[in-house]
């Protein structure tokens, strides 16, 4: 079924979707994540003992705390420091990415274990921007870490989307979803989506996953029904996806000539001055 990026799903595209695709549960554990993000009394404590009672909890945020990105140069020995450094709610979005991963994908193949690290990289380098410009949208580390989530799914689901993924990764953004619709009748933004609905998360945060890829999310003067604040939360996670896809010297971003000035131009960035922090988070990145 094609559906063009810019549309959004009626009831029957949902229910007709949800027929050839298997969502898990909404994970009870989410759930606890959000309610300590959105405690106004939530400490260190709380969110280092939901960490330390889970090893693999425990590992990731060490291994995020380690990142090149986060550290610079000192190691980070324990979950208590890690908290310190990260800050409570970047931690807790990370442990939600690895909730997310683990309910979403019960085998963890190279490919999908390859998806994650880069969604926990674009989601660390989406807050160093949004750090970096001094405004950081309630959602943006959030949107940063979902807005892909369809891609596991789309990979568990699809034995042959390991080469569309390869496809699409070279492709620019008017022509992702076509080139996944042609190949298998749907595209990851949509299964994104319907992931979002599923789960419970608020109508525009599912429909800001839903238009990830329609170059008229960066122009205020469209009809779409998104705020200036989701707008802006996904040109953080545009920009900081280019800065992943040219982490590699030589390495390309299809899409970006086209979304450079509406991107930039929405996040009030020079393109002098975005290319100059570019290569200043390549450095780190690669420190």
């Amino acid at each position: 079924m094609a559906v063009t990026q810019s549309s959004l799903l009626s009831a029957a595209d949902r229910e007709q979707l949800l027929k050839n695709l298997v969502i898990p549960p909404r994970p009870v554990v989410l759930d606890s994540l959000m309610k300590l993000r959105n405690d106004p009394g939530v400490n260190m404590q709380k969110i280092g003992q939901l960490i330390a009672s889970d090893l693999a909890l425990s590992a990731a945020v060490l291994k995020a705390a380690n990142s090149p990105l986060i550290s610079r140069g000192r190691r980070i020995a324990s979950v208590a420091q890690a908290i310190n450094l990260l800050g409570v709610k970047n931690v807790v979005n990370l442990v939600s990415g690895l909730v997310l991963r683990t309910r979403l994908t019960s085998d963890m193949p190279n490919s999908i274990e390859q998806f994650w690290e880069r969604a926990m990289l674009v989601t660390m380098i989406s807050t160093a921007l949004a750090q970096h410009l001094r405004h950081e949208p309630e959602d943006c580390a959030s949107y940063a870490l979902f807005h892909g989530c369809g891609i596991a799914l789309m990979l568990m689901r699809y034995p042959s989307y390991e080469r569309t993924l390869g496809l699409i990764e070279m492709a620019s953004d008017d022509r992702i979803s076509r080139v996944e619709n042609e190949i298998h009748g749907t595209s990851h933004d949509i299964v994104g989506y319907l992931v979002g609905t599923a789960w419970n998360m608020p109508e525009s945060f599912c429909q800001m996953i839903l238009l990830q890829h329609d170059a008229a999310v960066f122009d205020s003067n469209s009809e779409l029904p998104l705020s200036p604040e989701a707008r802006y939360t996904m040109a953080v996670a545009r920009a900081a996806t280019h800065v992943w896809r040219t982490l590699i010297p030589g390495n390309r971003d299809a899409g970006w000539d086209a979304l450079r000035a509406p991107v930039l131009g929405l996040l009030g960035i020079g393109h002098d001055e975005f290319e100059d922090w570019c290569d200043r988070m390549h450095e780190r990145l690669a420190g």
